[in-house]
């Protein structure tokens, strides 16, 4: 539980973000030779990416994907669905849906590269700096600050990636009101402790289209959802603040925050048009600056 505004704790954790990643880009943490020896760095080379400009560039098939779709619709749109926004159930939102995530996994490849292929929107980080990996204290002036732990994934990577991750498990709320006021604040402190000046649409992109993927994640998650809470337990269930799904289970949390992170992936979709964002992305990025060619819906649906 959040003592105050929840903006004002995740707004230190954009703070945390930019200060080790500016700390890197100014060479605090060392030279680059030594650092890569030592830590994992995601590599900016295309041909480490799989691409695939002629189809599917996903570890999976088509119809795999499509499958894994169609179960994840009757989860949240039929078992879970008292844990969703109406709109869920609606016809209209699950061919959104299905349309967006099989043309964001034809393209998984592509939007990885793309992530990393600037070095500027690549720095050190922490890969999953949420509420549950920080410790939070008031300065005697009454200031907020904290502390990070679980270094575990400390890697350099795509710095709209870790916004995003930092981002899934919090209120969609204030994701929706506060987005845009975080990426422009990591943009501007990124930049004062030493990095390089960012384009904030370009990060806001990346970041948008990072929920996406994560909203993946959780397709595949769904039949682990359904081990943690048998089918007949969801008839009864009336909310998300049911215990069932709001407590740890087997002393995890993974399906209270499979469910938080599904919701508000959905929710991007919905309210903060993530479709599009993908589309923009497809043209501008895609076609205009890699020089492919849009892909087919054969190409993107297996036909």
């Amino acid at each position: 539980m959040l003592r105050g505004d929840a903006k004002e704790y995740y707004m230190l954790l954009i703070r945390q973000h930019a200060l080790i990643a500016g700390a890197h880009k100014r060479g605090a943490f060392g030279d680059e030779a030594s650092l890569r020896f030592a830590i994992t760095f995601r590599s900016s080379r295309p041909e480490d990416y799989n691409m695939n400009p002629r189809g599917f560039s996903f570890h999976e098939e088509p119809g795999v994907v499509a499958n894994k779709l169609t179960a994840a619709i009757k989860f949240f749109a039929e078992t879970a669905k008292m844990l969703f926004p109406p709109y869920v159930t609606t016809s209209g939102f699950q061919n959104k849906f299905r349309k967006t995530m099989q043309k964001l996994c034809s393209y998984s490849a592509e939007i990885e590269y793309w992530k990393h292929s600037d070095p500027n929107y690549v720095a050190l980080g922490h890969q999953n700096l949420n509420m549950d990996n920080a410790y939070f204290w008031r300065t005697s002036e009454g200031a907020l600050d904290c502390g990070i732990f679980d270094f575990g994934g400390f890697s350099s990577s795509s710095v709209a990636h870790r916004i995003w991750w930092g981002l899934n498990c919090a209120e969609f709320e204030q994701i929706k009101a506060n987005l845009q006021g975080y990426i422009e604040a990591f943009v501007a402190l990124y930049q004062d402790y030493g990095g390089p000046p960012l384009d904030a649409g370009l990060v806001r992109m990346m970041a948008v289209l990072t929920a996406l993927q994560n909203l993946y994640f959780m397709v595949a998650a769904v039949p682990n959802c359904l081990t943690q809470c048998p089918l007949a337990q969801w008839e009864t269930i009336k909310d998300r603040h049911d215990p069932r799904v709001a407590s740890d289970v087997g002393g995890k949390s993974t399906l209270r925050t499979t469910l938080r992170v599904m919701d508000n992936g959905l929710r991007m979709l919905e309210e903060l048009a993530a479709d599009r964002v993908l589309d923009d992305w497809e043209q501008q990025v895609y076609v205009g600056r890699m020089g492919g060619a849009a892909k087919t819906a054969a190409m993107i649906n297996g036909g």
